[in-house]
């Protein structure tokens, strides 16, 4: 039996279809019929529970994707490694999750970004803002570093992350995330000796 289906709320299930489906398909992988099929709510709960239809379910979803992905880098990153293998483990640990996953699922806020049509672009901001929670989560890792380069690293971090996701995903190989959380490693070892 599918793990949602335990869960005590229709609610609480149809925010977990939303999120596997956005995380597999993009936005599209949260439409209305498969998230109530996947979730098994009863047909007409999901304007129950979410009056604005698709787009409310699939900003919660995202916030609630976002949350967790937040908690999962602050883990990552905590302790007193230096901080190229802190972000080597944080590659290492999202490579076991792709593989773990047999590689079916991205970031959820990745696929609706992408997936962002004109009905759509009120979800924009919300990907923007969880993107840039999870940069700063990772600038605060990066200490010695000087801020203004913490913050310009930690971009290009989630930048390299998702790109090397999607080739993961693409080669059904970790493989990808694996050499991205390598080459960053090699160039935060080259800023810190140079402070």
């Amino acid at each position: 039996m599918d793990a949602r289906f335990l869960m005590d709320h229709p609610r609480d299930r149809m925010i977990a279809a939303a999120i596997d489906g956005m995380r597999a398909s993009g936005l599209a992988g949260a439409g209305i019929n498969q998230v109530i099929a996947a979730s098994g709510a009863p047909k007409g709960s999901l304007y129950h529970y979410f009056p604005g239809g698709k787009l409310a379910l699939a900003q919660e979803a995202l916030e609630h994707f976002g949350a967790q992905r937040q908690a999962e880098l602050k883990a990552a990153l905590s302790g007193d490694a230096p901080v190229d293998q802190k972000i080597k483990r944080l590659f290492s640990r999202m490579a076991k999750g792709l593989a773990q996953e047999n590689f079916r699922f991205g970031c959820a806020v990745a696929g609706v970004s992408l997936d962002l049509g004109e009905e759509a672009s009120a979800l924009a901001p919300v990907c923007a803002a969880l993107m840039e929670s999870w940069t700063s989560t990772i600038a605060d890792a990066l200490e010695p570093l000087p801020a203004a380069r913490r913050r310009a690293l930690a971009r290009f971090v989630v930048t390299a992350f998702e790109g090397a996701l999607v080739q993961a995903r693409a080669s059904r190989s970790a493989h990808p995330v694996l050499e991205a959380g390598d080459q960053l490693a090699v160039l935060l070892r080259a800023h810190l000796n140079a402070l």
